[in-house]
């Protein structure tokens, strides 16, 4: 054994260990939140020093948790193109990706947050909150160690896979050199490019004047350019995250050098402290938690035997499922992940087609983001200055529309392809019937839907916010499974560790995306847009056309955080400067960014449903699978639109009440 042999099998004990360790956190969160909601609500005893604990726990658990998941490969790649390479050409792209992306980016982190720990710690910094807890500088020194942890694997993941390559050298040498090559060559051109711009840039060295000339344009789309980078590099199947992450390090310091990222701590540190985001592993631990109750299973084999005798019955199910499970979270990444574990197994297992199982689960995880209450109507709200209660009324009618349009789809399909969303065996419907299907509907059916629906109903009645319904959700899916008598050590230690690499997964892409989206901002994307909107010479709704138009083609590279914070303070209010309702207007943005996460090739919701899979789909699958609910979801935008009052009536109604 080597000595790179043996560091990366010291660094990989290292990682188990603490992200072992650490995932003991998760539990914690529920613990508290769910103690903090009962003394809230229950006693009027609210606790600062205990609701920052619990975010606290939160920051730890994804920033020390990250390389635990990067040692069990649980970040999410896209597989298209990797999928069909040898293990060689994929050692290579691990080798190249590591060395170029991984490790440069969280040495970035690394070097940004050191001044901001420091200059923390110099200060001996406390919560600026009454009752708060002390020392917040040991929360921000997380930041810089879990990037530190992340780096070492980084390091691993580099020797694992050279020695691989040294181990298995190519049958054809030529065609391994000239894929080599090939990577070599396109990375010596990158860097050539990237040299001459940030010459021409800097003015480091006087270029002649004709090549300033053909240098000008180019400078005015680096971010198209970014935008083509990162989708020719995501294609060979490095994980999204540190893609991201390292093509903002590249097109950053081109365009701004490395200063500029002395601005990434402030947004690494609003993912760590959003108390409203600690709802994604509070509702992953309860999704979990019901998978390996088996209760998740019983209630949707449940819900397929009502619609036993209908092609697509347990479709359907997902669907409805799928919008309860929206209207619990609010949250997209929970809700698919969640959706994902309970469904995907059962219906591949029922026999259906893997683009229709995919797709009606990543279509219905997407409802989140119209079905009240959505994080991103709030963000909307918020932004636009529009009353958030009147937002959750007027998005109500829409997100029914939306769930009755998939049903419709799905019958389509089960009528025209029967194969594809096979009913219940008649055999197997014969054995449950009369009073024998009441009582499995009544085991199976009411404890899950009873807890979802308390979930729901909290959040509707003003009680708990979704965070802490998210934490109640937990705590009741653990007391389901131990009336189920499947509750002991090793489920809870299973639960843990699968809540540790999801939610890890989910926020390091924020990380990565945040990265990305403070890139694109600083090169002047949202001005390019804003330049864009004012030049274009149609009235209102070719105006509306377009901007909806730009929403959703941003919606192909970014979250709709970004989309939220970087577009709509951009587009909104020419549209609203125009007399368009501005209520009208955000819930047309919500349906619109809610799209956002199924469009390939960067959609998030593909890739926290690709993360729960099982192997046998790919992101393949994924893509096909989405194709029909994209265009779903574009005409329900279209019937919305041309319906305003799809949006106002329920407002308008209960302000006359």
């Amino acid at each position: 054994m080597g000595p790179l042999d043996s560091l990366a099998r010291g660094i990989d004990r290292l990682n188990d260990g603490v992200g072992r360790a650490v995932s003991w956190l998760t539990t914690g969160m529920v613990l508290l939140t769910t103690y903090d909601t009962i003394m809230r609500y229950g006693f009027q005893h609210g606790n600062i020093a205990l609701q920052e604990l619990e975010w606290h726990l939160f920051g730890v658990v994804f920033l020390i948790g990250a390389a635990y998941t990067l040692k069990e490969d649980a970040h999410v790649r896209v597989d298209i193109i990797y999928a069909r390479l040898d293990e060689r050409k994929r050692a290579w792209i691990n080798l190249i990706g590591s060395l170029i992306a991984l490790i440069p980016f969280t040495i970035l982190v690394i070097w940004c947050t050191k001044m901001f720990v420091m200059n923390s710690w110099a200060v001996r910094e406390t919560s600026p909150d009454p009752g708060g807890l002390p020392a917040r500088y040991a929360l921000k020194a997380m930041i810089p160690l879990g990037f530190v942890l992340l780096l070492l694997q980084g390091v691993s993941e580099a020797a694992k896979s050279y020695r691989y390559l040294r181990e298995h050298p190519a049958p054809d040498k030529a065609a391994g050199r000239k894929w080599v090559w090939l990577w070599i060559a396109a990375a010596v051109a990158f860097l050539l490019f990237g040299a001459v711009i940030k010459v021409s840039l800097e003015g480091w060295v006087p270029l002649p004047e004709s090549m300033e000339t053909w240098l000008e344009p180019i400078h005015e789309i680096l971010p198209a350019i970014m935008f083509g980078v990162l989708f020719a590099v995501l294609l060979f199947g490095f994980p999204v995250a540190f893609t991201l992450g390292g093509t903002a390090l590249v097109f950053g310091y081109m365009a701004f050098g490395f200063d500029f990222f002395n601005l990434l701590p402030l947004r690494i540190w609003g993912i760590v402290t959003n108390f409203t985001l600690l709802a994604v592993p509070l509702f992953v631990y309860m999704g979990v938690m019901l998978e390996r109750s088996g209760l998740a299973e019983e209630l949707l084999e449940t819900m397929a035997l009502l619609f036993g005798r209908m092609r697509g019955g347990l479709a359907i199910s997902v669907v409805v499922v799928g919008a309860l499970l929206a209207a619990s979270t609010g949250i997209v990444g929970a809700t698919v992940v969640t959706m994902g574990l309970l469904s995907l197994p059962t219906m591949l297992r029922r026999g259906y087609q893997k683009e229709l199982a995919t797709g009606v689960i990543a279509a219905s995880g997407t409802l989140g983001q119209i079905i009240p209450p959505s994080i991103v109507l709030v963000l909307l709200g918020d932004i636009m200055n529009v009353p958030i209660g009147d937002l959750f009324i007027g998005s109500v009618i829409p997100g029914f529309i939306l769930v009755g349009l998939y049903i419709i789809w799905i019958l389509i399909v089960g009528w025209l392809r029967p194969e594809w969303a096979p009913p219940i065996p008649a055999e197997e419907r014969a054995q449950t019937q009369g009073w024998d299907l009441v009582r499995r509907v009544v085991v199976a059916l009411i404890p899950p839907a009873f807890l979802m629906l308390a979930v729901l109903g909290s959040i509707f009645a003003g009680i708990a916010s979704p965070t802490e319904a998210a934490a109640l959700g937990a705590v009741g899916a653990s007391i389901l499974t131990a009336a189920k008598g499947r509750l002991n050590l090793q489920i809870v230690r299973d639960v843990m560790q699968a809540t540790t690499k999801l939610t890890c997964m989910v926020f390091i892409i924020l990380v990565g995306a945040g990265s990305f989206g403070l890139v694109f901002r600083g090169m002047g994307g949202d001005d390019v847009v804003r330049a864009f909107i004012e030049w274009l010479p149609f009235g209102k709704w070719g105006i509306l056309v377009v901007t909806m138009s730009i929403i959703f083609v941003a919606g192909f590279f970014l979250d709709f955080i970004e989309i939220t914070f970087i577009h709509v303070p951009v587009l909104a209010p020419i549209m609203i400067s125009m007399g368009v309702d501005p209520l009208w207007l955000a819930v047309l943005i919500a349906v619109n960014l809610q799209t956002s996460f199924l469009t390939p090739p960067f959609g998030f919701a593909l890739f926290y449903l690709k993360g729960v899979a099982p192997k046998e789909v790919t992101t393949g699958h994924i893509y096909k699978g989405i194709i029909p609910f994209v265009v779903i979801q574009v005409i329900g935008l279209i019937v919305v639109a041309f319906w305003p009052e799809a949006v106002t009536w329920l407002p308008s109604l209960m302000l006359k009440q």
